[in-house]
């Protein structure tokens, strides 16, 4: 896992050799690059969107590495209810959270 804090208006993660921001980096560039162009969402659309890509992306990982919620949890330090309303896209974690969970499912696989 690499990171990167591009500007003072969101942090990167990368996974898997590419680049996210809460929203993945190819979709907030072309948000970036087309704002006018594209079609307009309120907050709270971009949130949810988000939040849905996010949850996939942590279930994909989790379970490519074998771990269920309590034993990643266990592992990143983090309550298993956070993890969970994570996963359901109920709820945005910060950076230092997302940053936990990968780390510790990428030290699960590489031991």
């Amino acid at each position: 896992m690499k990171s990167n804090q591009q500007s003072s208006l969101y942090q990167r993660v990368q996974l898997d050799g590419k680049w996210f921001a809460i929203l993945p980096e190819a979709d907030l560039l072309h948000l970036l690059e087309h704002g006018s162009d594209t079609r307009k969402m309120d907050s709270l659309d971009q949130m949810t969107i988000s939040d849905q890509r996010l949850a996939q992306r942590l279930i994909e990982r989790r379970t490519q590495a074998g771990l269920s919620q309590k034993e990643l949890a266990e592992l990143a330090d983090v309550r298993v209810e956070t993890l969970n309303r994570v996963e359901k896209g109920k709820t945005t974690p910060d950076f230092k959270t997302i940053r936990k969970l990968v780390t510790a499912i990428t030290q699960h696989v590489e031991s």
